[in-house]
């Protein structure tokens, strides 16, 4: 082999490794170049800088396989990605990030408020930056409910209901609140610059509006909370006299506890941030209820011969119950 086909050959077996880097440079030079008078030019390097991506991207692959470091990190995170204690502090940072972003939202709408006081001739813009609270109203309560640990253990979740409940309806009502916001600046950019005469029935009905909706949605949680607590009860003083009756009444007294149970695990299947189920929350996620319906039915057929068989899960439903005491309102 002579010496120049020794000093080319790493060249030749690896050169397309350069269309992907040659084909990124292109693909954002052309992007810079579109806002230009060189408008043709700069769409024509964006387009083939993505033919070259695509097609340099392939003798890339495999190639971090002969690397240490990566495969060290990587079987140390699939480690940690099954360990119990991590998974707790990974849901404890999806809650955080989502506490920060609805206190994000909040601080973003009070800044658009101030520089909508300050510039309100700027409509064009005003209502570019609101188009980001449309996007909150339609997917805040999609990240909420993403947010929500899930590989905890039933008695972490029931341990947690109260603060499970609390963020889907907090969530819920800056969505909306984000929502009607959004309509508020689009009227004020298109309809009140016109007629500035109309600024106080809008103003007054948008936010009649926003303090509408978000008694609504927290007063479903505080009627739903209070409806299932009155079926709990209802479901254990059935279940306490299972055992207390005769045989011949024993049949009836496990049927008024079936009914009682399949409210009670209605109201559970619930949304306790709206009434739409595609888009609502739970007050407990189906996994858990399937969960609880297999022990409460063995329970319900093994009360009459062993009266500590429900003991567990009336433990589970007296945590529920402990989770909707703090928001009863009969009068909901």
């Amino acid at each position: 082999m002579s010496i120049w086909v020794r000093a080319f050959a790493p060249a030749c077996a690896h050169w397309r490794r350069v269309l992907f880097p040659l084909g990124f440079v292109l693909n954002v030079w052309g992007n810079v170049l579109y806002d230009t008078p060189h408008r043709a030019v700069g769409l024509t390097m964006f387009v083939i800088g993505l033919v070259l991506v695509f097609s340099g991207k392939r003798p890339w692959r495999g190639f971090t396989d002969s690397w240490r470091t990566p495969k060290r990190v990587r079987r140390w995170a699939g480690r940690k990605a099954n360990d119990p204690a991590w998974k707790r502090r990974w849901g404890h940072l999806k809650l955080a990030v989502w506490f920060i972003a609805v206190l994000a939202v909040v601080r973003y709408a009070w800044a658009l408020l101030l520089d909508i006081e300050r510039e309100p001739d700027r409509v064009v813009a005003h209502v570019a930056s609101a188009q980001v609270l449309m996007g909150v109203w339609a997917l805040l309560p999609f990240w909420g409910q993403a947010a929500e640990p899930k590989d905890v253990s039933p008695d972490e979740l029931l341990d947690g209901l109260s603060a499970r409940i609390w963020r889907a309806v907090l969530g819920r009502t800056v969505a909306n609140a984000a929502g009607i916001y959004f309509a508020a600046i689009v009227v004020h950019a298109y309809v009140i610059n016109a007629r500035p005469a109309l600024i106080v029935p809008v103003a007054v009905t948008l936010g009649g509006a926003m303090i509408a909706i978000g008694h609504k949605a927290w007063a479903r949680l505080r009627k739903l909370s209070t409806q299932l607590h009155g079926n709990i009860r209802t479901l254990e003083r059935d279940l306490a006299m299972i055992p207390d009756n005769d045989a011949e009444r024993t049949r009836e007294k496990q049927d008024a506890a079936h009914r009682s149970w399949d409210v009670v695990q209605l109201d559970m299947r619930t949304p306790v941030d709206t009434g739409y189920a595609v888009i609502g929350t739970p007050f407990l996620p189906a996994g858990t209820i399937d969960d609880l319906h297999e022990r409460m039915e063995r329970a319900i057929h093994a009360l009459p011969a062993d009266r500590t068989a429900a003991t567990e899960v009336l433990d589970d439903l007296a945590k529920i119950r402990e989770a909707c005491s703090g928001r009863i309102d009969s009068v909901a």
